[in-house]
C-alpha cells in the first residue's frame, strides 16, 4: 500500500529487543507527519495512524496517532505481507 508503513508493536523497549510483540501492527500514513506540544516548548514529531485497541493479538483497531519516539522505541518496521499475517483485523479496515 503507498503512503502506509506498517510498524509491528512491542510493549516495552525490553520487549523489543527480545523480539517479543503484542501480535498487533500500527499503520502509519506517511504524508500526515505533525508537530504536537508536548509541554513547555517543546513538541513531539508524530503521524496519523490506525493501530490496535486492545494488547490482545489481532485486536480490533481505530484511528490514532504515533510519535516518533513511540516508533523507535517501541515498534519495529515490517513489510505489509508480514503486516497482512500478523494483524488481519487491521487490514479489514484498511482494504474496506
Amino acid at each position: 500500500m503507498q503512503g502506509i508503513r506498517f510498524y509491528l508493536d512491542h510493549e516495552t523497549p525490553s520487549d523489543k529487543r527480545k523480539g517479543v510483540h503484542t501480535g498487533n501492527v500500527t499503520a502509519v500514513f506517511i504524508d500526515s507527519g505533525f508537530h504536537r506540544w508536548v509541554q513547555e516548548s517543546q513538541y513531539e514529531y508524530c503521524y496519523e495512524a490506525i493501530g490496535a485497541v486492545l494488547f490482545s493479538r489481532n485486536s480490533p483497531v481505530c484511528g490514532t496517532t504515533a510519535s516518533w519516539e513511540w516508533l523507535r522505541t517501541h515498534a519495529k518496521r515490517i513489510s505489509e505481507a508480514m503486516a497482512r499475517e500478523i494483524h488481519p483485523e487491521l487490514f479489514k479496515r484498511l482494504d474496506h
